[in-house]
């Protein structure tokens, strides 16, 4: 029988081909983590469409209000967030994607609308800190029925309170209704998935 040690297949030799192995992978582990962002530890604020105001339809001048007087329906599908943590001035910077979808009647001619819609932080989910308005543009072209848009807004900066946590914070989008449009969501049951 051959001695471990010398032949290199002992047990001492797969001890030393295990630790290497394991110190490889130590590493790997290391090198992946730091491909985590700020969002998936936690630091980031969720995003998200309020539903009560996330659909805005807009009807034709001296049309009637109900769905055969539509110009056009325009929904707030999804908020889409990438955010750093600044650890030592305790600030969120949030890169924030905004996703439109809007429908209408076929057979329209072409056209472009300014959408004006609203993102909010708040704080503990009934606390508005700041609103600030933004404009999208839907564009149709002749015929078209459907049309989509991701409108991005480069910079929402939160500076979290002291002893407060990131989760507390979110980041909240709309449209700006009146009474009267908030009902007739309300009655046609018109909010974004």
């Amino acid at each position: 029988m051959a001695d471990p040690v010398i032949a290199g297949r002992g047990l001492l030799a797969r001890g030393a081909t295990f630790f290497r192995c394991a110190a490889l992978a130590g590493l790997a582990g290391l090198s992946l983590s730091g491909c985590t962002t700020d969002k998936d530890k936690g630091l980031c604020p969720s995003a998200f469409a309020l539903a009560p105001v996330s659909t805005l339809t807009v009807f034709r001048q001296n049309a009637p209000q109900d769905p055969s007087g539509e110009l056009y329906t325009v929904a707030i599908t999804d908020v889409k967030t990438k955010c750093d943590f600044d650890k030592k001035r305790i600030t969120t910077n949030s890169e924030i994607r905004v996703v439109f979808k809007a429908k209408r009647s076929a057979g329209g001619e072409g056209g472009t609308y300014n959408v004006p819609y609203f993102l909010s932080v708040t704080r503990h989910g009934d606390k508005i800190l700041t609103k600030k308005l933004f404009v999208a543009r839907i564009t149709f072209e002749p015929g078209q029925v459907t049309a989509s848009l991701e409108d991005k807004i480069d910079s929402t900066v939160i500076n979290i309170a002291r002893n407060a946590k990131v989760g507390e914070y979110a980041i909240v989008a709309g449209f700006q209704l009146t009474k009267e449009q908030l009902d007739y969501n309300t009655k046609m049951n018109r909010y974004a998935q």
